[in-house]
């Protein structure tokens, strides 16, 4: 979970981005991605992030587990691990014209979660490639103050610790051909800063050749003397955000500078948390879905507003009710509004049709029917390759029998 929160009224400190070119048309459409859900029947145990302090997934109550959340996965509680659930994810990606994924990264080291988000970013690096998707990282520098705490590293060894986390990315991450770059320089976010103090960060991205382009939260890019501004749903002091304040926020975010600057741009759902059900503490606050109007506003004024990146807020995070993945209240709803807003500007750029939304958690339920799969995974394995090469419809024909051997 995120441990800083906007504030509504911050904007003032505002400082975007050039508009440089990326080399397609169009914004590049990417979706924040958590990789830190764990499931018993993979890791061998439920994690915080279904359970916070006291929820119970073993549970089922009208065939739903118990979950940390006001929303429920319409592919079940999943495993980050599990690459089943990864492929799944990125084809509903590529089947709705997202371009690629955000990924929210903790580093390398072995602390709480760390090691095992860690592991779970690299599978779905592995995932995203598969599918022809980008990448990029989002940093989450409240890490480094959590290790000082727990002693894994020295109080006064905070910047050659993120010497080495950018030297880490650079190595593995930024010379990737699928890494999300502008101008040969790889973009990366950081959740903050929340512990690199005035221009501590930009210092840190100087160590390393290209250097990327820092994005920092709008009230804090002064602070990191960052290259950009990304937004986020704008909630604070638990209350509820109402629609004339989030636009405002909007409209400050996407204003041109006297440079005719850009930030990137934000795509939100609603803001729902479950923290004060979940954990017993105060909620961040909210945000109405408006039956969807929320996400088709935030949508439109997104790729209106002429930022070279569109980042979607949340694909995954259920805890802050933010997600746009598939979800028994929501349906495809976000999945199929974003299919319809890419399709609408270049037609060429997808041609999935609506009803192939519907076909990786199809194809994934059939591989979590262990019999079948025994029996049948060759088929699995070839529908899974036909949705990857595009053919839906042909995909749609092999799910289709095996559904019948259930």
């Amino acid at each position: 979970m995120h441990l800083l929160r906007l504030s509504v009224v911050t904007l003032a400190f505002l400082v975007a981005i050039p508009n440089m070119s990326l080399s397609q048309d169009g914004p590049i459409v990417l979706a924040h991605y958590m990789p830190w859900f764990s499931s018993k029947p993979i890791s061998g145990d439920w994690g915080w992030h279904w359970k916070l302090k006291n929820r119970n997934p073993d549970n089922r109550f009208d065939g739903k587990r118990e979950i940390a959340s006001h929303y429920y996965p319409l592919m079940g509680p999943y495993d980050s691990a599990d690459p089943d659930a990864l492929e799944c994810h990125v084809l509903l990606m590529k089947m709705a014209g997202i371009d690629g994924v955000i990924i929210d990264w903790y580093g390398i080291d072995d602390h709480w979660d760390y090691a095992t988000n860690h592991r779970n970013t690299l599978a779905m690096i592995k995932a995203i490639k598969k599918a022809g998707l980008k990448y990029a990282i989002c940093y989450e520098d409240q890490t480094v103050g959590h290790l000082m705490k727990a002693g894994k590293i020295k109080s006064d060894e905070g910047i050659r610790h993120g010497e080495m986390v950018l030297q880490y990315l650079s190595k593995n991450c930024f010379s990737d051909s699928s890494y999300v770059k502008i101008n040969d320089r790889p973009v990366l976010l950081v959740f903050g800063p929340q512990f690199y103090d005035d221009g501590e960060m930009e210092d840190i991205c100087s160590t390393v050749k290209p250097t990327p382009l820092l994005y920092a939260l709008p009230h804090l890019v002064s602070r990191a003397n960052a290259d950009g501004a990304f937004g986020w749903p704008p909630v604070s002091g638990g209350k509820e955000i109402e629609t004339e304040q989030w636009t405002d926020y909007l409209d400050r975010l996407y204003a041109p500078s006297d440079k005719t600057n850009r930030a990137i741009a934000t795509v939100f759902p609603q803001f729902h948390d479950y923290y004060q059900e979940g954990e017993g503490r105060e909620s961040f606050g909210s945000i109405a879905s408006g039956d969807g109007e929320t996400f088709e506003e935030t949508l439109k004024r997104a790729w209106n507003s002429n930022s070279e990146i569109i980042q979607i807020a949340t694909w995954n995070d259920f805890g802050e009710g933010t997600m746009i993945e598939p979800t028994l209240e929501f349906g495809y709803q976000f999945l199929s509004s974003i299919q319809k807003q890419v399709q609408l500007h270049d037609a060429k750029k997808t041609k999935f049709k609506p009803d192939s939304l519907k076909l990786p958690i199809r194809l994934y339920r059939l591989q979590k029917m262990e019999t079948l799969r025994q029996r049948r995974d060759s088929e699995l394995k070839a529908a899974s390759e036909l949705l990857f090469a595009g053919k839906w419809r042909e995909a749609g024909k092999q799910i289709r029998q095996l559904e019948t051997l259930d």
